[in-house]
């Protein structure tokens, strides 16, 4: 009897008391921000702050509850589930959902797939994966570029018959080198930590009008 009377005492608690969940990203694990949490009725509802916390209280023990969010699949499940398995909810992400968005070849936010030139981008997750021992061997691992090598530890990049005093190289709009330089091949991007940066954007065409005379073979 008195084992029964704590199973209704703890499940009282649990009903009533305040309940926060934590959602997070499946693949990365980080919290998710803004994930939208409703009924079927959708006459209650929540939503997650910057931690990827959201307070459940004011949905019942067994109803069902639908996670959303613009870059992820929705999820449907109960709130009793939520609690077993200890308060935290995995949204897997829809790759299909946002497109790629390139912010250097036009020097404003635009969509891959309205851009004109041909633009290849790499993440920070290409360069662990194939952990390139400099930047140049990073260019040459996209399978895109052709990559001179003087020497083991060298790399000059070619884009389109193109090196040197006409490709553009960038670092956070900073350039590199300039129209000034010698014609020859220049190892002057082995100097960057391909491990330092997060982003590598390539554009294969000329782009002249928007970084000068000094890009009409392309711009990195």
């Amino acid at each position: 009897m008195r084992s029964i009377t704590l199973f209704f005492i703890l499940l009282y608690s649990v009903l009533t008391q305040a309940q926060e969940v934590f959602i997070k990203d499946k693949v990365s694990g980080k919290p998710l921000f803004q994930v939208a949490i409703f009924n079927e009725q959708k006459t209650k509802n929540a939503i997650s702050d910057w931690e990827g916390k959201a307070d459940l209280s004011v949905f019942s023990y067994d109803e069902t509850l639908i996670f959303t969010h613009i870059s992820h699949h929705p999820l449907s499940t109960t709130k009793g589930q939520i609690l077993q398995r200890g308060g935290v909810v995995l949204l897997s992400p829809d790759e299909n959902e946002l497109q790629e968005v390139v912010l250097s070849a036009s020097k404003f936010r635009q969509n891959k797939s309205d851009l004109t030139q041909k633009v290849i981008g790499l993440s920070q997750k290409d360069v662990l994966l194939t952990s390139p021992q400099t930047s140049a061997d990073l260019l040459k691992n996209s399978g895109q570029i052709y990559v001179q090598k003087s020497q083991l530890g060298g790399g000059s990049p070619m884009i389109r018959g193109f090196a040197t005093n006409r490709l553009l190289i960038t670092i956070d709009g900073v350039r590199m080198n300039t129209a000034i330089f010698r014609g020859g091949n220049v190892q002057n991007v082995i100097s960057i930590d391909p491990l330092a940066v997060e982003n590598t954007e390539i554009i294969m065409g000329p782009g002249s009008v928007i970084y000068g005379s000094d890009a009409v073979g392309g711009v990195m």
